[in-house]
């Protein structure tokens, strides 16, 4: 059976978080004299009003924590979140379609950075700021970020964790979930100040490197320009960014071990990180051919648009510098493909991971020798690590939800008369939290407003399917997960 009260209890506590973070989007209105600052204090005091009845709900809750009260908390504060976050898009008059302001608000906690604003530089600067602000908390996860600086809630906090990084686990630095987040958060930090710092040597203004430095190391997408990153200029600019996707990309525990613990060796030999490197440099290199050869030309510029394009697909991050619709054919097929790959595990991006590949390569390679030797022991390794069954089993379920997920998302959008590819590329961009799309009507450098508001609400489903990689999302809808034990 559910524990409600420590559900409210840590909801609550949730909720009061959000609130700080809306105060921050008010301090930076009135830092820029905006006119309507108020548009924050509605949603703050819903914050703050619904998080004070939770903590009271909660105060004399037991500390009986079960899973399902995990998952039940995870699935339910990424929608609360959205639900209060979409506000001030309301209340300031920037749209009056709710489907379009939750849309926007869940693009930016998922770190999809699809946006249905077809004018961006419009926007006021807390506006802006809130956007960004949401990439960067939900890159490494509204309840990991929790578990950093909120230890005290003391709230079963590994299945917590738990709930919100289903799948593939990423390694774990100490038996504490809690020091495990406070020291990946420290190198988010570190990489979002030098990210940000980087920006504003290379000639971005302060506001706009803060919210691409949060937009990059969350592999969000959202930029504070319609242009997004072509809108500098600056290849300077465009070679920093796609640096810093390639580290956003990287898994965090590995970032760790490079930067604070200085184990060259251990991060270079990863097999993973390994595999996504060649998968990108292969890419890399055939887009840029089929470039060359369609513009009978070598330029640098069609090498860095290629460099860039693709590493912002592959890290599901999202910015754009050119309208690869134009690109060759070749190059669409090649762009889906490592949209779909995604990066590392561990990391802020989406997509079905490289790990995933990389064991589904190792598990089919397998088969063959086992079809040729049936009597052989043929474990599956991973970095000299024996992967069991549960892997295997956790791939297949991976693999056939997402498949079906983006058929049933396809066949919803086409149903609403949208052309078939741009239904098909709709659904893999929000599914794989990645923003560009592939399509005619929807192409990459255009707004998601254009849709039906009820493909909005289908892309927005998707988009959080992905984030919690379906199995936290999807469980409160198996009976068996309402049924006391």
């Amino acid at each position: 059976m559910l524990n409600y009260r420590i559900i409210a209890k840590a909801l609550g506590g949730l909720l009061w978080l959000e609130a700080l973070l809306l105060g921050l989007c008010l301090l930076v209105g009135q830092w820029y004299r905006e006119t309507n600052t108020s548009v924050w204090l509605i949603p703050i005091g819903i914050c703050a009003l619904l998080g004070l009845l939770g903590l009271l709900v909660g105060r004399r809750a037991h500390n009986n924590f079960g899973r399902r009260d995990g998952y039940m908390i995870v699935s339910s504060v990424w929608i609360i979140y959205s639900l209060i976050g979409m506000i001030p898009f309301l209340i300031d008059g920037h749209t009056d379609r709710v489907a379009v302001a939750f849309f926007e608000t869940m693009s930016g906690f998922t770190t999809t950075g699809a946006t249905a604003f077809s004018d961006v530089d419009a926007l006021p600067h807390s506006i802006l700021f809130w956007r960004s602000l949401t990439h960067w908390i939900g890159g490494m996860g509204i309840i990991f970020f929790t578990l950093a600086v909120l230890p005290a809630m003391g709230i079963g906090e590994q299945k917590l964790f738990s709930a919100e990084a289903t799948g593939l686990k990423m390694g774990k630095l100490h038996p504490r979930i809690s020091t495990t987040a406070h020291w990946l958060w420290s190198v988010y930090f570190l990489i979002t100040g030098s990210c940000i710092l980087t920006y504003y040597l290379c000639g971005m203004s302060l506001f706009d490197a803060v919210n691409h430095g949060f937009a990059t190391i969350a592999t969000g997408g959202f930029s504070t320009h319609t242009e997004s990153v072509a809108y500098f200029h600056s290849p300077a600019i465009e070679y920093a960014t796609t640096f810093f996707m390639f580290l956003a990309s990287t898994n965090f525990t590995l970032l760790y071990l490079f930067i604070i613990k200085r184990r060259f060796r251990q991060v270079l030999k990863d097999e993973e990180l390994r595999l996504f490197f060649a998968i990108i440099t292969l890419a890399v290199v055939i887009i840029t051919i089929t470039k060359w050869i369609e513009a009978d030309t070598i330029s640098e510029q069609s090498f860095r648009n290629a460099l860039f394009n693709a590493m912002s697909l592959m890290s599901t991050t999202g910015f754009t510098t050119d309208n690869f619709m134009l690109w060759p054919h070749l190059a669409w097929i090649i762009l889906t493909a490592i949209s779909v790959i995604g990066s590392c595990q561990g990391s802020t991006s989406g997509g079905v991971k490289v790990v995933r590949v990389l064991t589904s390569f190792k598990i089919v390679r397998n088969e063959f020798k086992r079809i040729l030797h049936p009597r052989a022991v043929l474990p599956v390794r991973l970095n000299h690590d024996y992967l069991g069954n549960d892997v295997t089993q956790s791939i297949f379920a991976y693999t056939f939800f997402y498949i079906v997920l983006i058929a049933l998302g396809t066949a919803a959008m086409t149903m609403m008369h949208l052309p078939i590819l741009d239904a098909v590329g709709l659904s893999i961009s929000a599914f794989s939290n990645i923003g560009p799309t592939i399509g005619h009507f929807v192409g990459p450098l255009d707004a998601w407003g254009i849709i039906p508001d009820t493909a909005l609400w289908v892309n927005s489903f998707l988009m959080l399917a992905g984030r919690l990689e379906i199995f936290t999302l999807l469980l409160p809808f198996v009976p068996a997960f309402w049924r006391d034990n």
